[in-house]
């Protein structure tokens, strides 16, 4: 499968997890007719042009998340020694005003009489399970918000000092001049794709983002030292707890082979963040914190073509549990 379908088929897919779970939890509540009259039409309307597309050309794909969507609302229930009821859908309220109130929350329960917000994660077994993507030019005011403006202002020029020392290295690679932009580059057919550059051009972009990555863990470390409460406080939404009453569900699969998948369902209070450690340097594109056993990876990566200054921060956790997950 090539990677933009794969891309797509992932997308679905995690849409039509958290329906099957939202709907699950209606149906054990004999609540499923009010729940599918409470989504949106056009929301249906997708999700039905998402099914459709499933059934064609990926039908194995439907047992599977009907398994796991199972699986993940009784590990729910387990964790909340109770069945949680009123379920709403509230993935497609992100870009609106909700969600700065919702924040990663993709699901909405009532428990015990009080609402509870629940993130749902599909992920692949051994894989970083991500949690926040964001610009790079705002990174630290934003997530670490008593950062001095002048440090990510000097940062800001670092990474546009490097850019034009990838984009130079990238040309003379080719013998050709940098014209201050890569207009000659594309002229001449070269991709601006990263996965699509030679060994030799890989490596320099491989460069241009470990430079980067050297000066944020420069100054992490500085924030770290200046302010370990509020420092912690920046890696909780970092590892996906922007909202800290968040419950997080991941569910652990791997559809191309046999084996149960694995739920790992936690709070923010189970995270060890008050013994998170900066771990040293590799010279790689990312700086990376150990939080108990839990390894938070915060990633320098291209918005989608390398040849703009657009970069953003991804950022994933390897969590220490479930075992063999």
């Amino acid at each position: 499968m090539s990677a933009s379908k794969e891309a797509l088929f992932n997308e679905v897919k995690g849409s039509l997890f958290e329906y099957l779970v939202a709907r699950g939890i209606a149906v054990e509540n004999n609540d499923e007719l009010a729940f599918q009259k409470s989504l949106d039409p056009n929301y249906l309307s997708v999700l039905s042009q998402q099914d459709r597309m499933v059934r064609q050309f990926y039908p194995e794909m439907l047992s599977f998340l009907n398994q796991v969507s199972k699986l993940t609302i009784a590990s729910l229930k387990e964790y909340l020694k109770s069945v949680p009821g009123n379920p709403r859908l509230l993935g497609k309220f992100i870009n609106s005003e909700l969600g700065r109130d919702i924040q990663e929350a993709d699901l909405a329960v009532t428990v015990d009489g009080s609402e509870r917000f629940v993130s749902l994660k599909l992920n692949k077994k051994n894989a970083y399970v991500n949690t926040k993507s964001g610009g790079i030019k705002s990174f630290f005011t934003q997530y670490f918000p008593f950062t001095d403006p002048g440090i990510q202002e000097s940062f800001n020029r670092l990474v546009e000092m490097e850019f034009e020392v990838m984009a130079r290295d990238l040309h003379a690679f080719h013998d050709m001049v940098f014209p201050g932009n890569f207009s000659q580059w594309v002229k001449k057919g070269f991709s601006e794709l990263p996965g699509e550059l030679s060994p030799g051009e890989r490596e320099i972009l491989k460069g241009y983002y470990a430079r980067i990555a050297r000066d944020m863990h420069r100054i992490l470390t500085i924030l770290e030292k200046k302010n370990p409460e509020k420092f912690r406080e920046g890696l909780s939404a970092l590892m996906g707890f922007g909202k800290k009453e968040l419950i997080q569900v991941v569910c652990f699969h791997d559809m191309k082979a046999d084996g149960v998948p694995q739920i790992h369902v936690h709070e923010l209070a189970s995270l060890a963040l008050e013994r998170a450690q900066i771990l040293p340097f590799e010279t790689v594109s990312s700086v990376e914190l150990d939080c108990g056993g839990d390894l938070l990876q915060i990633r320098v990566k291209p918005m989608n073509k390398f040849t703009t200054t657009a970069i953003k921060i991804n950022c994933s956790v390897k969590f220490k549990r479930p075992s063999g997950a």
